[in-house]
């Protein structure tokens, strides 16, 4: 009998058997000490296909429906890539929880990019993962992935939107609206000021995430915004095999910036899960629905979750990826309970990614609007909700664009001294000071 069948008479049996299991399993002096580093893996995606277990039902996915093109293998491993290194850049420079959709920002820089010409564009195809791929190939793999990862799994909601604000009276460059329309399905809307503008965002946003992301931008808008570009990612799947609510009980939870436990709501069960181990640490794989996602979570034995996530890269990850293998149905797990939210301005890591150009005076966006223009920031905000039915996960990705800075000029409008000479052997043939030009 599983743990999501046991009745609840038999919790208390369950529990002591499940510790003593989980500890011998683990040889860990706590239940769990899990930190997630990965949400949302496609399978499929990556080049796997799940083995179902004996007892697994009909409708469990085993392939994608249809052949990746080679531009969406390389669009998926150019976004994976992006996703590891962006983890890199922002997980050691802080103590608290990191969340982020890799899939969002990827995404909204990659409509944006169809701004960006030069350097811009080169610095940006770089951080992306498109260099040596031209702008169509890489809109029709952003066009054509954007179609597929909804499709894949009709037991689990994938949604992914695209939309552009513009300040009135400014127009977007009507290439640049078509290909965003073609590609992203992005709306391109106008908007009466800054604040008309983070209004909007912020209402599309909380729509796009069945409110799950109320608002992605806090602070008060630049009072020369010109655009902001949007993309927003819901993910709400249920798990291949629910925990029982009836088990779920307060478990000690390691803390790494202290060394010290404190006790967390945590979901426990037998078996549905695949599992990994080597000396450093160990991963699990929980599927969702009909197996298209699963959540894979990696936890360090020894050191830090900064070492850790460090030490992943995209040959790694595979390579844990394609040795998970299905974990007895005996086998206890057990996964904290949890909500958590947060927000990042990810300029400062993209800058450190490859493409500092987009932020400065020397952007080149001639697509957007027309004139000038520079990226301004790349908010980020995220909720991630785990609990026994499965995972709810939003993310909201707002691109902001204003002016480059006008050319710095000079206004003689006080005394002033002043030489005539000649230019090349410097001879001064006349000079002077002058503090009433009136006189």
């Amino acid at each position: 009998m599983t743990a999501s069948a046991m009745p609840h008479r038999y919790g208390a049996q369950f529990r002591t058997q499940f510790r003593t299991q989980f500890r011998a399993r683990f040889r860990a002096p706590f239940l769990v000490t899990a930190s997630l580093v990965g949400a949302v893996m496609l399978t499929g995606a990556c080049g796997e296909s799940t083995a179902p277990s004996p007892n697994a039902p009909v409708d469990s996915l085993l392939a994608l429906p249809r052949a990746l093109t080679a531009t969406e293998r390389a669009g998926i491993a150019s976004g994976n890539q992006f996703a590891l290194s962006l983890l890199k850049q922002v997980a050691p420079v802080t103590s608290k929880n990191v969340l982020l959709s890799p899939l969002s920002v990827w995404t909204a820089l990659g409509m944006t990019m169809n701004g960006a010409a030069g350097t811009t564009e080169a610095e940006m195809q770089r951080t992306l993962g498109w260099t040596g791929r031209t702008r169509a190939e890489s809109n029709v793999a952003y066009r054509d992935l954007s179609a597929l990862l909804p499709s894949l799994d009709a037991a689990v909601k994938v949604k992914i939107g695209n939309a552009i604000w513009v300040r009135a009276p400014l127009v977007a460059d009507t290439g640049f609206a078509r290909d965003v329309r073609t590609y992203f399905s992005a709306d391109v809307k106008s908007a009466a000021s800054p604040q008309a503008m983070y209004d909007a965002v912020n209402a599309w946003g909380n729509q796009q995430t069945d409110g799950m992301v109320p608002k992605v931008l806090e602070t008060p808008p630049p009072s020369d915004l010109l655009m902001l570009l949007a993309n927003a990612v819901l993910f709400d799947g249920p798990w291949r095999h629910a925990f029982d609510a009836k088990n779920t009980a307060p478990a000690r939870f390691r803390l790494e910036s202290t060394g010290t436990d404190i006790t967390v709501p945590t979901m426990q069960r037998m078996g549905g899960y695949r599992s990994y181990d080597e000396s450093g640490f160990f991963a699990i794989e929980l599927p969702y629905g009909n197996t298209a996602y699963s959540m894979l979570v990696m936890v360090p034995k020894s050191g830090t979750v900064n070492a850790l996530v460090t030490r992943v890269d995209s040959a790694q990850l595979a390579r844990i990826t394609s040795s998970l293998r299905e974990a007895s149905s005996t086998s206890p797990l057990a996964l904290p309970k949890f909500t958590v939210r947060g927000s990042l301005e990810l300029s400062p890591s993209l800058r450190l990614m490859g493409m500092p150009r987009a932020f400065t005076d020397q952007a080149e966006f001639p697509r957007f609007l027309g004139i000038g223009a520079k990226l301004a920031f790349v908010q980020h905000a995220v909720t991630v909700e785990v609990n026994e039915r499965g995972t709810r996960a939003a993310a909201v990705t707002a691109v902001g664009v204003v002016p480059v800075s006008a050319p710095v000029g000079h206004s003689v409008d006080r005394p002033f001294a002043f030489f005539i000479r000649e230019r090349f052997a410097g001879t001064i043939l006349f000079a002077g000071v002058v503090r009433d030009p009136r006189a």
